[in-house]
């Protein structure tokens, strides 16, 4: 399952989600509770780090990455993590 945190407002979410087809729920974090279990809260400019986090089904962070707004995630270095839980997981 693919979520989506971030501390806009459901409103907002609705919006950018319609206005890029995602296939997948945005949750609003207004309050930061999220943001801050993760660490990833600027605390000084009360944004959250452009962070990805994997947790697996057991709620195990299994990899994760954060940085400033400026930063470029890699999707193949996503997929190749999501492929080689997979392959974890089916291997037993």
């Amino acid at each position: 399952m693919v979520l989506g945190i971030s501390g806009d407002s459901p409103f907002c979410h609705a919006a950018f989600a319609r206005a890029r087809g995602l296939p997948f729920p945005l949750l609003a974090d207004v309050h930061r509770a999220a943001i801050r279990a993760f660490h990833v809260l600027d605390e000084a400019r009360n944004v959250a780090y452009r962070s990805t986090f994997v947790v697996d089904r057991e709620g195990v962070l299994r990899w994760g990455q954060a940085g400033d707004r400026q930063m470029v995630r890699d999707g193949r270095e996503i997929l190749r993590v999501l492929d080689r839980i997979a392959a974890l997981r089916r291997a037993g």
